[in-house]
């Protein structure tokens, strides 16, 4: 046998050794996942069961709640994002949620019921900004013409947006809850809103044993049965059996 034969079967050798590496490697992936696995456009339940645990044990710990600091001019259900920088620098949690927004996820994470029984929420910052959007279009549109871009009245003082009074075409708002499309509402005042109400009805539909008073904001149902906040939204009533919207 030949040098160059040797030399063949030497490198043969080697390349199956390195494809039997590579494989192991892999598999060794696939069995070891990311403890956070998840995409940034969806929340876990692992995730928000996590931040959940990370937030009371803080709580418990130093007696406050890790939070960024916000004013009075910050809406109820993005009021309180969770400060993950406290978490994770004090070994409460070992890594922040693929999903959250300090992570370079589509959400932010909230607490709600700060004074009584904190609850960590997960509030859409692509719904938010659609929103923020729009009103910035609908404000210059009541600049300019002195009256807001109204369709048909959807609620008592509050309508459905003429979209070709703004000369845009009509946003894609995909639901958090049920993953339907949702409407696009403009009150008198001229504050642009997302309608739950389609949400709301099929929560009360599925579950009859919901209780709901005549004093309720019907969007709590929303969050006492889901890991998210409705962004963006007025108040809402139950009136002869329907969610009605009011401002």
């Amino acid at each position: 046998m030949n040098k160059y034969s040797l030399k063949r079967k030497s490198w043969s050798l080697i390349k199956v050794l390195m494809l039997v590496t590579t494989l192991i490697l892999l598999m060794t992936g696939c069995m070891y996942p990311k403890p956070d696995s998840s995409s940034g456009v969806i929340v876990t339940k692992e995730a928000m069961r996590n931040t959940q645990g990370a937030i009371e044990q803080y709580l418990t710990t130093t007696g406050v709640l890790p939070i960024h600091n916000s004013d009075s001019s910050v809406p109820k259900y993005e009021k309180f994002r969770v400060n993950f920088g406290k978490l994770i620098d004090d070994k409460y949690i070992d890594y922040i949620p693929n999903s959250a927004f300090e992570s370079g996820g589509n959400f932010y994470y909230l607490v709600l019921n700060e004074e009584e029984e904190p609850i960590v929420k997960a509030q859409s910052i692509l719904l938010t900004q659609q929103v923020i959007d729009l009103q910035s279009k609908v404000t210059d549109y009541i600049t300019a013409n002195g009256d807001i871009p109204a369709g048909m009245e959807a609620y008592e003082g509050i309508f459905y947006i003429d979209f070709d009074k703004l000369n845009i075409k009509k946003p894609t708002i995909k639901s958090v809850y049920t993953g339907n499309l949702s409407e696009l509402l403009v009150s008198n005042k001229g504050n642009v809103y997302i309608d739950y109400a389609s949400d709301i009805m099929q929560l009360l539909q599925k579950d009859s044993s919901l209780v709901v008073s005549d004093q309720l904001d019907l969007r709590e149902l929303l969050i006492a049965n889901s890991d998210y906040v409705p962004v963006k939204s007025t108040n809402y009533k139950l009136v002869n059996g329907d969610p009605v919207a009011f401002e």
